[in-house]
């Protein structure tokens, strides 16, 4: 268990941190579009700085499937949600992006909803390693469909980034959720046969080749709204809906149980209710009214200098 949750930190740094090098090197390259998704990945694939990011994504995914072989889902995903502290760091620190007072607070509750989680913890606890191809299917179709949906339902218009970004960030989460099903597919392998053995075995499985599909789809839309909206914005909405769809999908698929004792199943139940509250009210600070939660005004938060929102030509923002 122990090592399932250093897997999970480190994991969670990885990802975090590329995606704010992501987001720095996207708003320094041409404009990209969902809808032109071969022009889109050319675009990332040309700039070194985005590659430098999106290789220290990849190592995160593989610490977290290490991380998902040695410890529950719940446990993972709450860990690798507090994430979002990484990344509103980074997006001060890297990016000149403001944090409202209510990120902040939002940052405090995920805080302490992780303590609760690490308090829930056994030597007991169940990794599940069952699972099917079939059940992931099943969960697949109304997921694509429901991404689908929330895409084409987002605001236009240049005054509507942060709404639009969390279009972006819920669609794009679903899909990295479904990729993570592919990902707790292969750490299944990994906790039935260890590592040497496993490693083959997940690449004559179907679990990364799926992992890949969603993990690409999700990717487009994703670098789509990194461009489009703040990444405080996009990026923690996104973690909170795949580290949501994960746990609420990913336990039912893979057959892991919640803790049976009550004090224990109560810090699990705060602890991850916790880190989804509080990341909802961080990707949820932008948009407040004037003056709410902020010393800086509504206009100061739409800053447009080089690190604020990249304004697109209008067809661009209808794409």
């Amino acid at each position: 268990m122990i090592a399932g949750i250093v897997f999970s930190v480190l994991s969670s740094v990885c990802i975090n941190w590329g995606n704010v090098v992501e987001k720095q090197a996207v708003d320094r390259l041409p404009p990209i579009s969902a809808r032109r998704s071969p022009h889109l990945i050319r675009t990332l694939l040309s700039s070194r700085h985005w590659m430098s990011g999106f290789v220290l994504t990849l190592v995160g995914l593989g610490l977290q499937v290490l991380a998902l072989s040695r410890a529950p889902i719940p446990v993972v995903q709450s860990i690798f949600n507090a994430g979002i502290v990484i990344l509103l760091i980074g997006s001060r620190v890297r990016l000149g992006e403001r944090l409202r007072r209510t990120e902040i607070a939002g940052l405090a509750i995920v805080v302490a909803a992780v303590t609760s989680v690490t308090a829930s913890l056994r030597g007991s606890d169940v990794v599940g390693n069952a699972g099917s191809l079939a059940s992931i299917a099943i969960a697949a179709g109304p997921t694509l469909l429901v991404a689908f949906v929330v895409l084409r339902m987002r605001p236009h218009g240049r005054h509507s980034h942060p709404h639009s970004g969390i279009a972006y960030g819920v669609s794009s989460g679903l899909l990295y959720g479904l990729a993570a099903l592919g990902t707790k597919g292969a750490s299944t392998l990994i906790g039935r046969f260890g590592v040497v053995h496993g490693v083959p075995l997940i690449f004559s499985s179907i679990y990364p080749y799926l992992f890949a599909v969603f993990s690409v789809a999700g990717l487009v839309v994703y670098q789509t709204g990194l461009q489009r909206s703040r990444i405080s914005v996009v990026g923690s909405m996104s973690d909170v809906i795949a580290g949501t769809y994960m746990v609420a999908v990913g336990t039912v698929v893979f057959g892991e149980p919640l803790p049976t004792d009550p004090v224990t199943l109560t810090l699990r139940l705060a602890g991850f209710a916790g880190v989804l509250v509080g990341s909802l009210v961080v990707a949820g600070g932008h948009l407040l009214p004037a003056g709410v939660g902020s010393a800086s005004s509504w206009n100061e938060d739409f800053d447009l200098g080089e690190n604020g929102v990249l304004v697109l030509p209008s067809e661009e923002l209808d794409a």
